[in-house]
């Protein structure tokens, strides 16, 4: 017997995920790059309540809910629902609601937070006992960035987004104030962008010896990248740069583009300055929120 069989329905939270820096290498046959990042999760992100229905359906509110398709089978949360039906474990219809306040299409991994959160709630809910090892393996054949989002503190992820691994002590900045220009970028024609400027440069393979000090003044390679399709992402930045405090403590990691765009992230040591200069972004036009990093699960 499940546990959603003695209780009528159970919540759980998805939080954004964001990239604190991004080093992308080469390209594997896969058609995914290499990379190496350093990921935080925050106490802003998604609402997913999960209950027995008669059929499956997915239902979604909150402001960022009116460009996704819930009956699409490129949905990733009913690719993970239907991903552990596929391993024989018996899971009834279920009516999932999500309360999207995450941006879609924005670099904070929305989408796939929610994936991963599904994972997680219907292992418990339906005690299903597969191993966070296991978890992972499936994770991946859904979507890369899916894997790290089965965590929720500060992580080191590597190869196609399968390497994940604690940090912890990491000297990084409590709050942060997530902005967005108003629009969705798309990936993948932010890596066609990367791919084909790329070239030049003849990037290999991501140095072992990187350090995670050196990884995260590194920025974030797809930033210029964005940028050439989004001029609205440097025009965000800079606003950003000019409204943050005179005195920044943290270099050229303050401000920057989480992910492929198109969201940005500030960062601060007290939740005062954080929230000054939520509203101050907010006040120049731009949606954002003050929050700060989430170190356990």
């Amino acid at each position: 017997m499940s546990n959603l069989s003695c209780q009528k329905n159970f919540s759980y939270f998805a939080p954004a995920k964001i990239n604190l820096c991004l080093k992308i290498g080469k390209k594997r046959p896969c058609g995914y790059h290499e990379l190496a990042s350093v990921v935080g999760f925050t106490e802003f992100g998604d609402t997913i309540n999960i209950q027995l229905s008669d059929f499956d359906e997915l239902i979604l509110s909150g402001r960022f809910s009116a460009n996704i398709e819930t009956k699409s089978s490129d949905n990733l949360v009913m690719k993970s629902l239907n991903a552990l039906r596929n391993l024989s474990h018996y899971i009834p219809p279920l009516k999932i609601t999500i309360d999207k306040q995450i941006p879609v299409g924005g670099g904070l991994g929305g989408g796939s937070s929610d994936a991963a959160t599904i994972f997680l709630a219907l292992n418990k809910i339906f005690e299903l006992n597969l191993s966070k090892e296991n978890l992972i393996k499936i994770a991946l054949k859904i979507g890369s960035d899916i894997p790290v989002c089965l965590n929720r503190n500060f992580m080191l992820m590597g190869g196609i987004g399968e390497q994940i691994n604690p940090l912890f002590e990491l000297d990084i900045p409590k709050y942060i104030v997530l902005t967005n220009p108003g629009f969705t970028a798309d990936t993948k024609k932010v890596f066609e962008e990367f791919d084909k400027n790329i070239i030049e440069r003849k990037m290999e393979y991501i140095p072992k010896e990187l350090g995670i000090k050196q990884l995260l003044y590194n920025g974030n390679d797809l930033e210029p990248f964005a940028i050439n399709i989004y001029p609205e992402i440097k025009k965000l930045l800079y606003t950003m740069n000019n409204l943050y405090p005179k005195k920044n403590p943290f270099g050229s990691i303050a401000v920057q583009m989480s992910g492929s765009g198109s969201s940005c992230f500030s960062l601060f040591k007290d939740k005062v300055s954080a929230n000054v200069f939520n509203q101050k972004i907010q006040e120049a036009g731009y949606w954002s929120v003050s929050t700060k990093f989430i170190s356990e699960f």
